[in-house]
């Protein structure tokens, strides 16, 4: 006799100004073909995160353009992480995304913290030994490039697993526990999502970088991407796949 499962209901958070599912890449598109349905809940739009994680099966946390250690977003950072520990407690899976990332960590007791540079492009991360028997990450190759685009790093929290390491910023996959995993790689993004993310974020000359600086690092992006975009592609499917396969035990 099959059963009829109930829909599984993912709250995804945006703390920046992502708009929406076109912005999460392979992330909500493995979700949603899963067949999971993804709550919103955008900081951009003054949107209230939830108090209880009761009417969620599991949490993912997005990137963005502020930073976990800025003290003018003090409380708005307190509340989610509040909310990150909840959904660890109660064993529902959890993922974070570049800000998302620092968010887990600084939720563990990490710290988040400018890293002095910015990191932009595709990067070679070295998979740690306790990634080889991962459930998310077990089969992926020693080095893998992905792409990257952040001023921020963070510590990580003493009962966290490292999985992967960057050369050039250290902290770029870990786990908590075994639901509960983080990315500091953007592996998500495509060519299009970065040139709408730079467009947002660095142009008009807040960033200190000039347009014709700009051109060039674009130029250099689209160029990994030609080269390396289909085997982020894949893995960020796998990865995300597997992720979704943690709900299997749900209750």
């Amino acid at each position: 006799m099959s059963v009829n499962r109930r829909e599984l209901n993912i709250l995804a958070v945006m703390p920046g100004g992502m708009q929406g599912i076109e912005e999460t890449g392979c992330i909500g598109e493995v979700v949603e073909k899963r067949g999971a349905k993804l709550h919103w809940v955008y900081k951009s739009r003054d949107d209230l995160l939830p108090k209880s994680h009761d009417a969620f099966d599991g949490l993912i946390v997005f990137g963005g353009e502020i930073g976990v250690h800025e003290e003018k977003f003090a409380d708005y950072f307190r509340e989610l992480t509040g909310l990150v520990r909840s959904f660890h407690a109660a064993g529902k899976p959890i993922l974070g995304s570049c800000l998302g990332s620092q968010t887990i960590a600084h939720a563990f007791g990490g710290q988040a913290r400018p890293q002095g540079f910015f990191e932009f492009g595709f990067s070679d991360l070295d998979l740690e030994p306790a990634a080889e028997n991962d459930p998310l990450l077990a089969g992926t190759p020693a080095t893998i490039s992905l792409f990257e685009m952040h001023y921020d790093t963070m510590t990580l929290p003493k009962d966290a697993v490292r999985l992967m390491r960057g050369r050039e910023v250290e902290n770029q996959a870990f786990r908590v526990g075994q639901k509960t995993y983080a990315f500091q790689c953007h592996f998500e993004a495509t060519k299009d999502i970065v040139e709408f993310w730079v467009a947002r974020g660095l142009r008009g000359g807040g960033s200190g970088f000039t347009d014709a600086e700009l051109d060039a690092m674009m130029a250099k992006v689209a160029s990994e991407f030609d080269k390396l975009g289909s085997g982020q592609r894949a893995f960020g499917e796998k990865v995300v796949n597997r992720w979704m396969d943690l709900f299997k035990d749900r209750t």
